[in-house]
């Protein structure tokens, strides 16, 4: 089939690539000339794992080519997905303008029963009212739209989409519906059909469940914390339920990214907008907008007062195996930092420009193991399992170590602390520290 995709963010950038892998012939469009001329020079605006060999295969193939003329593309297409940015505006309610700006290239450009598939995350009942744009701007066409949702992570999108655990189709069309089974017709999935508004639904409901798990996660380990208990062991006792799972149990400096904080947000706005009240979704928020002060605070009660003090972040993308800075806690922890008088420094493995001038960049993360007063560990990075400790012999003073992913082990810090004096603190979990050694008195 002949797909012409526009907004080549990540999620644009990995569907289109992913239908390559599925066999179609793919048009890439975007209104960014610098990132339609890097892929066109088969390099990536954006870093996410094994995108970079599905851009050479699809290549080399012959698969895919990238355009700036939105209307050339959308005129080709048998069906188009629209993939661009719905950021958070006024009022928690997402901005739809670039959504509400394709209605008219389409309205007039799109072939004769072509599919138009929302895949951007859209507020309730926003794919009938592009429904209805393009039938008055066609002058009276009917059109087969679909709201089909997303449910990419971040650092595993091409695992996500090439093996997802479902394909959600919103569309009151039988032909649409048909249509998008053959598209995904490589993808062994379940196939879930519901009309549009249910699937705009399902996307934000599945958002809000998962931010729910991490958020409540934070309260029990808040109270695991408070009467000397150990989260982790609490969470493979609940997580052992099929009916819970640990999957987004995880405690630490709360969520971030492009989609749990925006996505809250907006569920919070719909309720607003049909007078139907969300106080779980409050609730959820205030626990996570708490997380940044909380490790902050762990680290005063150690240090005292933070004015001066050298504190280092290790890990400032919201998560892993991503470059994406937005809405991550390490925006807040070193805001909250500077307010208190910390003197800022971090390491990252693909952060090279960060939006908080104060924070000081470094290229080795042992260089914050020797000169900080205190570190936050905030984004959980394979390689930090492979720090050497053995830096902290130089150290004047012992490091207070704050473990805001809970990655170490308390057996494996408790060694550490043993032989380097480390003061080790991490979320729900009792502190590690060197053991008082008690001297041996002899009587002559």
């Amino acid at each position: 089939m002949k797909i012409t995709v526009i907004g080549l963010g990540y999620v644009g950038l990995t569907t289109a690539l992913c239908l390559t892998r599925c066999g179609h012939q793919v048009i890439g469009a975007d209104i960014s000339s610098e990132k339609i001329m890097a892929l066109n020079a088969g390099e990536l605006p954006i870093w996410e794992p094994q995108l970079d060999e599905l851009l050479d295969q699809a290549r080399d193939q012959e698969a895919i080519r990238f355009t700036t003329d939105i209307a050339a593309a959308v005129s080709e297409g048998e069906i188009l997905f629209i993939c661009v940015g719905t950021p958070a505006g006024e009022n928690g309610r997402p901005d739809l303008s670039q959504l509400r700006s394709l209605i008219k290239p389409i309205a007039w450009h799109a072939k004769e029963g072509a599919v138009v598939v929302i895949k951007s995350t859209v507020p309730i009942g926003t794919t009938d009212t592009v429904e209805k744009g393009l039938y008055l701007l066609s002058g009276g066409k009917s059109w087969d739209i679909v709201h089909n949702p997303e449910f990419l992570r971040q650092g595993k999108a091409v695992t996500d989409f090439l093996h997802p655990d479902r394909i959600v189709v919103g569309t009151r069309s039988s032909v649409a519906a048909s249509r998008m089974r053959e598209l995904y017709r490589a993808i062994d999935a379940p196939f879930i059909t519901c009309d549009p508004r249910s699937a705009e639904i399902i996307k934000y409901a599945a958002n809000g469940f998962l931010a729910m798990k991490i958020s409540y996660a934070n309260m029990m380990a808040q109270l695991s914390e408070s009467w000397g208990a150990d989260i982790e062991a609490v969470i493979k006792g609940v997580g052992s339920d099929r009916r819970i799972t640990p999957s987004h149990l995880q405690p630490g400096v709360g969520f971030g990214g492009s989609c749990f904080p925006k996505d809250t947000e907006a569920l919070l706005a719909m309720g607003r907008d049909a007078d139907c009240p969300m106080p779980l979704v409050e609730a959820l928020q205030e626990i996570n907008r708490l997380q940044p002060q909380r490790v902050l605070d762990k680290l005063e009660q150690e240090l005292g007062s933070l004015q001066g003090k050298r504190i280092g972040l290790l890990g400032l993308t919201f998560k892993p195996d991503s470059d994406d800075l937005r809405e991550a806690p390490s925006l807040a922890i070193s805001r909250l930092a500077r307010q208190r008088g910390a003197v800022l420094q971090a390491y990252d493995p693909l952060v090279r420009d960060y939006p908080v001038a104060e924070v000081k960049l470094v290229t080795d993360p042992h260089v914050l193991l020797e000169t900080c007063d205190g570190i936050i560990l905030v984004t959980e990075w394979e390689e930090f399992r492979k720090l050497s400790w053995r830096r902290l012999h130089s150290r004047l003073h012992p490091l207070v170590l704050v473990d805001g992913r809970n990655l170490f082990s308390l057996e494996e810090m408790q060694r550490i602390a043993e032989e380097t004096g480390l003061v080790y603190l991490s979320v729900g979990r009792p502190p590690v520290r060197r053991k008082e050694r008690k001297s041996l008195m002899y009587s002559v």
